[in-house]
């Protein structure tokens, strides 16, 4: 047997005792690794189902008393568990942050609030970092889409009683019919199409931008500060989930997206009780919304890469209409785009309807408008004080969103039909898609609608 010389002995035994004291050192790391952050159920990896878990123990619809759980699931080690926490956990589980590996000890069970109730403060007023974090981005760009829907037809005008001397007004659809139609969505959901199909739909030529969402708060028209990510819950539970099943999950994504896109665009600052509501609290939130907005967070649009503006409404007369019948201006990701699932709303939800019919009396209608504007003159016959000059045709040749109008002595070339909706009946009828009659004394009727020829 051949004997090793000295010195090549010695380097051997030095390689040895190097690798070993490597190998101590690792292996005394990796066993002084105990805890990993955001690791609820503590098999050693970060999930969504831990950032679910961690919310529903933070708003209080899951308890739990395990102080060594209660310690993985604090993040910042604050000693309160806040939906904070859940969303650092959820950012570690998508990849957009690492994971915090800590040797801590464990506190002793129930020196971590677990529930809600326990700390009534916002989770934004105790998280928010002094310094704003890096927003990590990634887009992609969503083409026209090619949704092809069979057109139905158009149901029956509701039968109506016919006073003197009053204006009918025959409404087709609900809400301004710009952007999103939250019931188009659903119906959209039901046919396959996925969440960015159905914004790609709505919001044409748009790109989906995803950040990774900072630590943030949002404020809302009453004054009340809320973290951004259960206003989100909130939203898309009072927007849109009270009319969907548990298996309409891309609506409700296409929603939070939308709903995301719009409190980014106003700066997470709600201007009135127009823009979205939203769950008076997190324990009306039903987790399939909770989980909805988890996978989307931190998902919003833009056009030509500049943020958009992304509004939502209940449903179409069947075609959507240009933001400029609502708002003036041009946004040409806010163009009309073919809705038909709408036409059929009462087979997506029983209780509505897409034509209704209002009816003023001359008498109320005088005085409406004159509480607009004092300096409006109307005219002797009531049959003169209102006409439509130009719409959308998005039903009939008669039919569509109303554009132009005269109010007595005045015209309104912009934005009439919502003027007259918002400003002069006060959201008394449900759209500015209408057809207008006047039944005189005699209950003769008399058509205060523009025809536009050749559009059937």
């Amino acid at each position: 047997m051949k004997i090793l010389h000295k010195p090549l002995l010695r380097r051997v035994i030095l390689l040895v005792s190097v690798f070993a004291l490597i190998l101590t050192y690792y292996c005394a790391a990796v066993s002084a690794v105990d805890v990993i952050k955001g690791d609820y159920n503590g098999d050693g990896i970060v999930t969504t189902s831990d950032a679910r878990a961690i919310l529903r123990i933070a708003i209080g619809v899951q308890s739990e008393s395990d102080g060594e759980v209660l310690f993985r699931c604090d993040s910042n080690d604050d000693g309160s568990l806040t939906s904070g926490d859940a969303r650092r956990a959820l950012r570690v589980a998508i990849a957009l942050e690492e994971a915090i590996r800590v040797t801590s000890e464990p506190v002793a069970t129930g020196e971590v609030s677990a529930t809600a109730a326990e700390d009534n403060t916002t989770s934004a007023a105790t998280t928010t970092p002094t310094t704003s974090p890096v927003l990590n981005t990634t887009s992609v760009f969503l083409p026209v889409d090619d949704v092809y829907m069979d057109k139905p037809a158009y149901p029956a005008v509701p039968s109506y009683e016919i006073q003197p001397n009053t204006f009918v007004f025959i409404c087709y659809g609900y809400g301004h019919g710009v952007g999103l139609s939250q019931y188009g969505a659903i119906a959209m959901a039901r046919h396959g199409y996925s969440y960015t199909q159905i914004l790609a739909h709505y919001y044409q030529g748009i790109t989906i931008v995803k950040e990774t969402i900072p630590v943030s708060e949002s404020i809302l028209y009453t004054g009340e500060t809320v973290d951004t990510v259960e206003l989100l819950c909130r939203v898309v539970q009072q927007e849109i989930a009270g009319i969907t099943r548990e298996t309409d999950a891309e609506a409700l994504k296409a929603q939070a997206v939308a709903a995301y896109t719009l409190l980014k665009s106003h700066n997470f600052a709600l201007p009135n009780q127009y823009t979205m509501a939203y769950a008076p609290s997190m324990s009306s939130v039903r987790s399939d919304v909770i989980a909805a907005v988890q996978a989307v967070l931190g998902e919003y649009l833009t056009y030509n890469g500049q943020l958009i503006s992304t509004p939502f409404f209940a449903y179409s007369a069947g075609v959507t209409t240009d933001a400029s019948t609502v708002w003036g201006g041009d946004y040409p990701y806010l163009k009309p785009v073919t809705s038909y699932y709408d036409i059929e709303v009462e087979k997506y939800a029983g209780y509505r309807s897409l034509i209704t019919v209002e009816s003023f009396s001359a008498d109320e209608m005088a005085q409406r408008i004159h509480a607009y504007s004092s300096t409006i003159q109307l005219q002797d016959d009531p049959a003169q004080w209102l006409q439509v000059l130009a719409h959308d045709c998005a039903v009939s040749g008669e039919i569509g969103y109303v554009s132009a109008m005269r109010i007595g002595d005045r015209v309104l070339d912009r934005c009439a039909g919502q003027t007259l909706r918002m400003n002069i009946l006060d959201l008394d009828i449900d759209s500015h898609c209408f057809s207008l009659i006047y039944y005189d004394e005699n209950c003769q009727p008399h058509s205060c609608n523009a025809v536009t020829p050749g559009v059937s």
